[in-house]
C-alpha cells in the first residue's frame, strides 16, 4: 500500500480562517500532500497572537504576495518542525498566500539536498530551490485563480521530477518499508523495532531519516502518533481524551498530557 494514504495530517483547531487545501494530481501524491491558500484582509488586531503550526513531519514552500497584486512576492521553504512553532507576526494590509505542503520526505527528489540541514527553521524560498522559485512566484502572483495556480505549480514539479534521477526520486526501500511500519502503527513503534524489520542498525535508520524526511525516526513517529490523536479527537469530539489515549499505549494520563503539550503548545482540555 502506498504509505500517502496511509498518513492524513491536520493541524486540528489551529487551521486559520479563509484556508483551503487542495489535493495533487496523481502523479505527485507520492510527494505532495496537498497545496493550500489563504487570505487576510489587513484587518487583524495587531495585539491578536499569531497563528501557531503544530508538528506534522511536512515541509512547505510558501508564496505569499500583496492581495492587490502589487509588490515583491516573498517566498519561503518551511522546514520539518519538532515543536509547535509561529512562522511570524501578522502583517499589515491584505496579502494572499500559496502553498505547496509536501508529504513527509516529498521534497527530498525536489531538492536533492538532506532535509535535515532545514530543520526548525524557515528559509527563503530562493536559497532553496534558486531562481526558479522567484520565477514561478511571479507566475502566481499573476494568475487568474487557484486553479491556474495549481497548473502553474504541478507544471513546474514535474519537470522537476523528470529531471531528478532515480535514485533521488525514489525512497531507498529501507525507508520506504519504515515509513509504511509507522503509518501502520499510527506511530506507536520502536526504532528497534523498525530497524530489526528493516535488517539495518538503528544508525543507519537514522542516516536515512535525518537525510529523507528531516526528522529522527523516534521524533517522527511520536509526531505521527500525536497527528492521529489530533485527527481521532477532530472525528470524535464526545470521545474522552483517555478513551482516544488509550488504543495509543497511553496508560499514565500524566505522560500523554506531556507528550501533547510538547507538540501542541498547549493542554488537550484547551481543544
Amino acid at each position: 500500500m502506498e504509505s500517502y494514504l496511509m498518513f492524513e495530517p491536520t493541524q486540528g483547531t489551529r487551521t486559520p480562517g479563509h484556508y483551503s487545501e487542495y489535493k495533487p494530481c496523481p502523479a505527485l501524491k507520492a510527494y505532495v500532500s496537498c497545496y493550500w491558500s489563504s487570505r487576510t484582509d489587513g484587518t487583524e488586531l495587531q495585539n491578536e497572537p499569531a497563528v501557531t503550526v503544530v508538528p506534522d513531519g511536512c515541509t512547505d514552500l510558501i508564496f505569499e504576495w500583496e492581495a492587490a497584486g502589487g509588490g515583491d512576492v516573498s517566498i519561503r521553504y518551511c522546514g520539518a518542525f519538532e515543536l509547535p512553532f509561529s512562522p511570524e507576526p501578522k502583517r499589515e494590509g491584505a496579502s494572499a498566500t500559496f502553498a505547496v505542503r509536501f508529504f513527509p520526505g516529498g521534497a527530498y527528489p525536489f531538492i536533492g539536498v538532506p532535509l535535515g540541514e532545514f530543520k526548525n527553521a524557515l528559509f527563503r524560498g530562493t536559497d532553496v530551490w534558486g531562481k526558479a522559485a522567484a520565477e514561478l512566484g511571479e507566475q502566481l502572483r499573476l494568475a487568474a485563480g487557484t486553479a491556474e495556480r495549481i497548473v502553474r505549480v504541478e507544471t513546474a514539479l514535474l519537470r522537476l521530477l523528470a529531471a531528478a534521477d532515480r535514485g533521488r526520486a525514489e525512497a531507498p526501500p529501507a525507508l520506504y518499508e519504515a515509513m509504511v511500519r509507522i503509518f501502520a502503527a499510527k506511530g506507536t513503534v520502536s526504532v528497534q523495532q523498525l530497524a530489526r524489520s528493516g535488517n539495518i542498525s538503528a544508525r543507519q535508520l537514522q542516516r536515512l531519516f535525518d537525510s529523507r524526511i528531516g526528522l529522527g525516526p523516534k521524533t517522527f513517529c511520536g509526531i505521527v502518533r500525536f497527528q492521529n490523536i489530533l485527527r481521532d479527537a477532530e472525528r470524535h469530539p464526545k470521545l474522552s481524551w483517555q478513551g482516544i489515549a488509550g488504543p495509543y499505549g497511553y496508560c499514565d494520563q500524566a505522560h500523554f498530557i506531556r507528550d501533547f503539550k510538547r507538540f501542541y503548545g498547549e493542554l488537550p482540555s484547551s481543544l
